[in-house]
């Protein structure tokens, strides 16, 4: 990635001990194979390169606080036009500038992040110095002050962006120049190591995100292959607290409530779900993840998620067990209206009862507008038959569930409040 192509080249051939026409990694069902450009690449062939098979680009933004990339704009554009996923790189010059000053710099010039499911977290690009007035390949600077710079670079751009970026690097300069910290394993890994194998990985990741492994085709500018499948690098993509493939979760502060540790899988979606005004939880403090989510709270939370609209209930119910002083009576009524939810034949909302997976679904699907989608089923235990197959293959399709790993759905099981922000989360910032 770095301005000195082949110098960079010579120290990764070095890092791995192996030649750096590195050969292809063999793809599995799971690999995704992408590229990164930068000047050093004026002219490329999009369309080629999709052709060959590569499915998600990086493109140089910026160095230090003084250089951006002439073809940053046409490459990004150009790889935004074949369907390719993209995301900004930055090449830093520690000794230059703060962190801060240089994070600002890379996301001024094109280097930001949105949750649009198109847009890569950018990359910071922290590996070998090439220029001799800028010291030795840790930039003259200790450890201590690499990872303090390194720190300073990472929270600007969470603040700037509400990302963390990801980090690109070698296991041999991150030794040498951080002293291995594990501190940033909650960033995803891009590491470089042009060799058949990858090797050993910087401390505190057991495995990459994405692993450069050739400067020398077969696409243009540097080869990457991404640790997962193609929903996966969607969800790279698009969600804010992505956890990296072989690091931490990046939420590792307490939670909102004190049932909901960091390290609880859905730790991010539940925090966002409080920090976005949706819930509040009880007044014990705390959000009981793993409790059913009735139907009368989510009405409340469709509510609220689609911004508390201005709304005058009817003065009598067109439920019969939901009578005008019932908490919720706005929320359900309002859920009525929209088509949202009918309720049931003999006139009742059932508003206590836990709502199922596929009636979730349903909320959501005609939330969207009941939007055109594929037909068929992707879950082994929802028919084509299914009075909600449309719901739950448009429900697949947006990403906002995955099902389990045996390849079910569980269509009747109840909603736990836990999945449900999940599911809030995942529709808020679908593609």
């Amino acid at each position: 990635m770095k301005k000195a192509q082949s110098w960079r080249a010579e120290q990764l051939g070095r890092d791995t001990g192996d030649d750096v026409q590195a050969q292809t990694p063999q793809a599995d069902a799971l690999g995704v194979y992408g590229l990164d450009v930068s000047g050093w690449q004026p002219y490329i062939d999009w369309q080629m390169e999709y052709a060959k098979g590569a499915r998600f680009a990086y493109v140089k933004v910026s160095e230090g606080n003084y250089y951006t990339s002439p073809t940053f704009s046409s490459q990004y554009g150009g790889a935004q036009s074949v369907g390719m996923p993209r995301g900004g790189y930055h090449f830093a010059l520690p000794t230059q500038s703060s962190g801060a000053e240089q994070a600002r710099f890379f996301v001024a010039n094109g280097g930001g992040w949105s949750p649009d499911g198109r847009t890569l977290p950018g990359l910071l690009d922290i590996e070998y110095n090439p220029y001799s007035q800028f010291g030795n390949i840790c930039f003259n600077m200790t450890q201590a002050q690499m990872v303090a710079w390194i720190d300073d670079f990472v929270q600007t751009y969470k603040a700037l962006t509400g990302r963390y970026p990801a980090v690109y690097s070698t296991t041999d300069w991150w030794l040498t120049c951080t002293g291995d910290t594990p501190r940033f394993n909650y960033l995803p890994l891009h590491l470089a190591s042009y060799s058949s194998l990858p090797g050993a990985m910087p401390s505190g990741w057991w495995t990459y995100d994405i692993w450069q492994y050739s400067s020398t085709g077969p696409f243009a500018g540097d080869s990457n292959y991404f640790n997962g499948s193609v929903r996966d690098l969607r969800a790279f993509a698009t969600f804010f607290n992505y956890k990296p493939v072989g690091g931490v979760s990046p939420y590792q502060s307490p939670a909102a409530f004190r049932d909901v540790s960091a390290s609880h899988v859905f730790a991010g979606e539940i925090n966002w779900l409080a920090s976005a005004g949706l819930t509040r939880g009880w007044s014990d403090g705390t959000f009981r993840p793993e409790a059913s989510i009735s139907r009368e709270a989510m009405a409340a939370f469709i509510y609220r998620m689609a911004g508390s609209p201005a709304y005058t209930p009817p003065q009598a119910s067109r439920f019969r067990d939901v009578p005008v002083t019932h908490p919720f009576y706005k929320e359900i009524n309002w859920l009525a209206d929209r088509g949202i939810s009918q309720g049931w034949p003999d006139g009742t909302y059932r508003p206590g009862e836990s709502i199922s997976r596929e009636a979730m679904a349903a909320f959501f699907y005609r939330l969207a507008g009941e939007p055109a989608t594929s037909a068929g089923s992707v879950f082994s235990d929802v028919s084509a038959q299914h009075a909600f197959a449309r719901e739950i293959r448009w429900f697949a399709d947006q990403g906002i569930t995955q099902g389990w790993a045996d390849g079910t759905f569980r269509p009747q099981a109840p909603t736990t409040r836990a999945a449900m922000a999940a599911f809030m989360y995942r529709y808020t910032y679908r593609p």
